[in-house]
């Protein structure tokens, strides 16, 4: 393989660099990249997005990196007099923004606990769901055998039990029917 490359580099005048081809330079690739089986084209892709961006765009990129860094500092600030105005110390180094807390440690008795909590709980909260689809199921099936029955009996107390009854949920609203004109909005003229 590597005789290859030499072969192709000293055909295109290149020459042989111990650290990888020169040819590299104009693949945007290394020969340790070709040894490992990488093919290069995501250097490549960045490469072409860097150069696809104007120079407003990188600005413009800066400038949002620049104003948030100044609103974190903003941020601890009115932190650090909020805390003044209790008068409560504020350590520092609570402000600083690399800071992370660690993770409390939890033994592997605990961690089989809480998983085997979470799946009871889940269990339980699918058989609640399929008793209360049962509980539907079973109501609507009573209220179609109860309406079967009453359209037997009397037609048109069958219609009086199809019609809502307002004094069950009272409700009543009265929205806007239309919205408000847009000042100086022409409407398209439609062709009929």
């Amino acid at each position: 393989m590597a005789s290859l490359l030499r072969s192709t580099a000293d055909s295109l005048g290149a020459g042989w660099k111990s650290g990888g081809l020169l040819l590299g330079r104009f693949l945007r690739t290394s020969t340790a990249n070709c040894v490992a089986g990488k093919t290069g084209l995501k250097s490549k892709k960045k490469l072409q997005l860097k150069q696809s961006k104007t120079k407003k765009e990188l600005r413009r990129e800066m400038m949002k990196e620049y104003m948030k860094k100044v609103e974190m500092e903003q941020l601890a600030q009115h932190i650090a007099m909020k805390a003044a105005k209790k008068g409560d110390p504020l350590d520092p180094e609570m402000l600083n923004p690399a800071r992370k807390r660690s993770r409390p440690s939890v033994s592997e008795e605990e961690r089989e606990r809480r998983y085997l909590l979470v799946k009871e709980w889940t269990r339980d909260r699918m058989e609640k769901h399929k008793r209360d689809l049962q509980f539907l199921q079973g109501a609507l099936r009573s209220r179609e055998k109860a309406l079967r029955e009453l359209r037997k009996v009397s037609p048109w107390l069958y219609l009086q039990a199809l019609e809502p009854n307002p004094k069950l949920f009272p409700f009543e609203r009265q929205g806007p029917t239309a919205t408000l004109p847009i000042p100086d909005y022409e409407p398209p003229e439609l062709e009929s």
